[in-house]
């Protein structure tokens, strides 16, 4: 049985500080996702914005607004490119990351109980408890811990911290655009993150003896803000559910292209306006697979709370929960995060009473 949470209550004033999270659902709720839906139909093709258009000014800049507000609208997830992320920073990071797995993940994961005890070959559905993945975590704001692994290397150390710092500064401009296109005031979304937590998932999926009986990552959606991800160049196994019926897979792309998708609480803040989306990691057989994640999100002790602007919100509000902490939040996700979303807000409505 999950276990009850004290939420604090907050006056709807300190509410208009609005915020953005990471998350999981319920043991209640566990189920295998993809089970309720129907199977990828085909090669859609996933926005991409080209970022350069913001400096452009004029009509170039609004065309480029808007290409971005449809995506977050329609999508919930999009590719950018020409971001500000040095390239030269992206393919440093890549390589660091392969070697690091390399030298001091592969051989533990190969020996771990999950490579030895992989759901057999007759197993009708793969597993809804685990996930095909060797990961690591490290936070860079508000404090960075990349000083807790002492196998990087200084060069890496730098080079993932001005990666992370340019990421950040990205991070921050599309939150700026998020806020705008949802008609709120300048640096209203910045303001409500203060001080952001920003963390990278490090992840590798290696290739999987059974692929079939068990996902790299198994269904959910981010609990955050908004995710910046740094895909593979040549395996791919990202799949996003568009429209609740169709997984759109995220191929591998060379350069220094970025993906994007938003979280549950940019979905809170615009009265659903903006949702987060499902999306999930198919195991492979062939070749392994990189990822890396990073979540720019509010502060554990954001306050985060729909966004009213009008009559209009105020119906669409009623659907989600708050005024809450961002860091009750992020506690009750943890229990929750492969469950369903929707049931996970009415969930935390009722626990705020």
């Amino acid at each position: 049985m999950h276990q009850a949470h004290k939420f604090r209550h907050y006056s709807k004033e300190r509410a208009t500080k609005c915020s953005s999270s990471v998350f999981s659902v319920p043991t209640l709720w566990h189920s295998v996702l993809s089970s309720l839906y129907e199977p990828m139909t085909g090669q859609t093709e996933i926005p991409v914005i080209d970022l350069a258009g913001l400096t452009a000014g004029g009509e170039e800049r609004s065309r480029t607004m808007a290409r971005l507000h449809e995506a977050c609208r329609d999508w919930g997830f999009f590719w950018v490119e020409n971001h500000g992320v040095d390239a030269a920073l992206v393919d440093e990071v890549k390589r660091f990351v392969y070697a690091h797995y390399e030298e001091h993940l592969e051989a533990r994961f190969h020996a771990s109980d999950l490579a030895k005890n992989l759901p057999a070959a007759g197993d009708e559905e793969p597993s809804d408890k685990v996930d095909w993945e060797a990961t690591y975590f490290i936070q860079h704001r508000p404090r960075n811990t990349t000083a807790d692994f002492p196998e990087i290397s200084p060069p890496a150390r730098a080079a993932l911290d001005a990666y992370v710092a340019q990421v950040v500064s990205l991070a921050e401009r599309l939150a700026e655009c998020v806020g705008l296109n949802l008609g709120l005031p300048a640096g209203h979304v910045a303001a409500a993150f203060a001080p952001p937590f920003v963390g990278t998932k490090f992840a590798m999926y290696p290739p999987c003896p059974r692929p079939g009986r068990v996902w790299g990552l198994r269904a959910h959606t981010d609990a955050g803000g908004i995710i910046l991800l740094l895909q593979d160049d040549a395996v791919g196994g990202l799949e996003f559910l568009r429209g609740g019926a169709e997984w759109v897979p995220v191929g591998p792309t060379r350069g220094a292209r970025l993906f994007v998708n938003i979280g549950d609480q940019v979905e809170v803040v615009s009265c659903g306006a903006y949702r987060s989306v499902v999306h999930r990691v198919a195991a492979g057989s062939e070749g392994r697979r990189l990822s890396v994640a990073t979540f720019y999100n509010p502060g554990p002790d954001a306050v985060v709370a729909p966004a009213v602007r009008g009559d209009d919100d105020a119906a669409a509000a009623a659907s989600y929960p708050g005024p809450y902490r961002f860091g009750d939040y992020l506690e009750y996700y943890q229990g929750t995060k492969f469950g369903d979303k929707d049931a996970r807000f009415q969930a935390v409505k009722k626990l705020l009473g």
